[in-house]
């Protein structure tokens, strides 16, 4: 069959697997990293999408945020903000998460053609074209296949904001394919220069392409060689360059702090590191059991390397075979150095503290085990000596088999991403002693109004994490929504102990205390968090209204009232019409009467579009009231 037939089979495959993923909403790091993020709001000039913000999943990572750029040009706003955030004036619209899926799930199936072209190239080098043969385009094909459909990849592909490990996967196996291409093909310049850029451009993506230089010099030394006699074929010049994006890579991050995810005390780099056999042994064991998997890991660190001891037995085993597997040049230790140097940068000892476990971290590892076992079998069939016909066809029923069921059970995966509440509740059946995807779930709860259920889930994440900031501030915003202060306060006050810093935790009491009439209170809480986001819309609006018309006489100051719903009014792009009505009482505070009924006016007329006949009803009322108050003032006045 011809390789293009192969390939539209391979493209074909993915395609069906992961349709359903387009489907998917935005969740947890997409909000931050994509939703709220400006940077991609544009393509030119391209400096802008090129300075992705900071604290974000795309921070320092220039690349991987243009990518998102070009997926919202293709896109679209879909009305309200993200779920929940409608609630608070001058909340963002939402985007339309079809067009990222669809680009993540490209970007997938790039991946999976170019995995194809490795693995049959490298097949038919010269160390392993006499025992692959013709079979090499089959077992690459089988290879790409269970790779592409694999249920365990939906961390890395449905998960939008997980570009970031799929595009860079997708540089890191373009390196390793263009500079497989360079040694001995007849472009061979062009295909090692072509190697850099796409090096280069992973540099730039995520920072676990720091290993692919080391990885195509591996395979240099494993593969571009006769079995016996003749001379290296290593390429000095093109591992030289490749190494020299490691200069990209220190820049960036050297320019982005990427803040209390990692810790660097010695007491956390070993409780790390012990942890990992845990964790990877975890994924293996995902590979051939792709069941449950978690959207998100709430994993311990452990206290001694004891409690993982048979983990890191076998971890320990398997890293030795490698070391002494490359120093004899067996081409087997490329899988098990491919599958450690990949994991190494945040599955050794670097601690991601936020981040112990995490699924998507296998999205490349995956292939060097799905390799390892499809060529492993093909060995041992030709050793056993089995008939070839009837090998052939059992081995293409068991593959055929293999990749429909895997193909099924992603295609159930992606629906789990269709919406939060669903997501947030299978990552707590998976985990149900995690308090992180029970923050979390319990806030998709709120958010679609469940106040009552959602504080039965935060009370049990606050009773497994009792020390956890984030517990204590969304048990507290659902406490507050429903009215429960004196319950409510407790909370977001012991998370501010533990987090000085936290706005949510500052909004929430501050809006509890604007509520009681506690105005001095209140201010001082909206104050400290507009000390964190000076540019916060909902924030500056909250503390306008308070500054407007509260009878504390320390704390009314009309003047500043409506500098600050000015601005609101201004991020809020006019159209958010409680906005417009904050600025009108501000404007009334200060004795303008007329342009504050003016205000109310437009606010009246924005609220009418949108067929929220209440408000207008509300702010048609106030209208008359300030013109009425403008009628009184002498002329002098006005």
């Amino acid at each position: 069959m011809p390789l293009l037939a192969l390939a539209a089979l391979l493209v074909a495959a993915g395609a069906w697997a992961f349709t359903t993923s387009l489907g998917g909403v935005f969740v947890l790091d997409d909000v931050r990293a994509i939703v709220r993020n400006p940077t991609i709001r544009t393509l030119w000039p391209v400096s802008i999408p090129l300075s992705p913000p900071s604290k974000s999943t795309v921070s320092g990572r220039p690349v991987a945020n243009l990518s998102f750029a070009i997926s919202y040009a293709f896109g679209s706003e879909a009305g309200p903000g993200p779920a929940g955030s409608s609630e608070r004036p001058g909340a963002e619209a939402a985007l339309d998460a079809t067009a990222f899926h669809a680009g993540n799930l490209l970007i997938h199936l790039a991946s999976a053609l170019v995995l194809f072209g490795v693995v049959r190239r490298t097949l038919l080098s010269r160390r392993l074209g006499p025992v692959f043969g013709t079979s090499a385009p089959w077992l690459a094909l089988a290879v790409a296949l269970v790779w592409v459909v694999h249920p365990l990849q939906t961390a890395a592909v449905t998960y939008v904001v997980q570009r970031v490990e799929s595009l860079m996967g997708l540089f890191y196996l373009l390196t390793l394919y263009c500079a497989i291409r360079a040694h001995g093909d007849a472009h061979a310049r062009a295909w090692g220069v072509a190697a850099c850029l796409c090096c280069a451009a992973g540099m730039a993506t995520k920072e676990v392409m720091v290993t692919a230089p080391v990885v195509v010099a591996l395979w240099s030394h494993l593969f571009g060689v006769p079995n016996s006699g003749g001379t290296s074929r290593v390429r000095p010049i093109l591992t030289g360059s490749l190494a020299a994006t490691w200069l990209i890579l220190g820049i960036l991050v050297w320019h982005e702090h990427r803040g209390p995810s990692i810790s660097l005390a010695p007491e956390a780099v070993w409780a790390y590191l012990a942890t990992q056999a845990g964790v990877v042994g975890h994924y293996l064991r995902l590979v051939f059991v792709p069941a449950p998997l978690a959207f998100l890991y709430d994993w311990p660190l452990v206290s001694s390397l004891s409690l993982v001891a048979w983990q890191a037995a076998m971890l320990g085993a398997l890293i030795l075979l490698t070391v002494v597997a490359v120093a004899r040049r067996h081409p087997a230790a490329f899988l098990g150095a491919w599958f450690f140097l990949v994991l190494a940068p945040s599955s050794s000892v670097l601690p991601i503290v936020t981040e112990v476990a995490a699924e998507h971290r296998m999205y490349l590892p995956l292939a060097a085990v799905v390799t390892a076992v499809i060529t492993g079998l093909f060995v041992a069939g030709r050793t056993l000596r089995l008939a070839p016909k009837p090998a052939a066809v059992a081995s293409a029923l068991a593959l055929v088999l293999v990749v429909g069921s895997l193909g099924m059970a992603t295609r159930e995966r992606n629906r789990v991403y269709w919406s939060a509440e669903g997501l947030w509740q299978d990552a707590v059946n998976a985990r149900p002693s995690d308090s992180r995807p029970r923050v979390a779930h319990g806030e998709a709860l709120a958010a679609a109004g469940r106040l009552a259920e959602a504080e039965t889930e935060l009370l049990v994440a606050v009773a497994l994490a009792p020390e956890d900031p984030a517990a204590r501030v969304r048990l507290g915003a659902v406490l507050a929504r429903q009215r429960k202060f004196d319950a409510a306060v407790p909370h977001l006050e012991r998370a501010l102990a533990r987090r000085p810093d936290d706005v949510d935790a500052h909004r929430w009491l501050a809006e509890v205390y604007a509520v009681q009439r506690r105005d001095q209170l209140a201010v001082g809480h909206y104050e400290r968090a507009l000390a964190v986001l000076p540019d916060d819309g909902p924030l500056l609006a909250g503390l306008a209204a308070i500054l407007a018309d509260s009878r504390d006489a320390l704390v009314r100051n009309p003047p500043r009232a409506k500098e600050l719903a000015g601005r609101a009014v201004r991020l809020s792009g006019g159209r958010d019409p409680r906005v417009l009505e904050i600025l009108a009482a501000a404007q009334a505070a200060c004795g303008q009467f007329a342009e504050a009924a003016a205000t109310v006016r437009t606010a009246a007329g924005i609220a009418r579009a949108a067929g929220d006949r209440a408000l207008v009803s509300a702010l048609e009322y106030r209208a008359s009231a300030y013109e009425s108050a403008s009628r009184q003032l002498p002329a002098a006045g006005r």
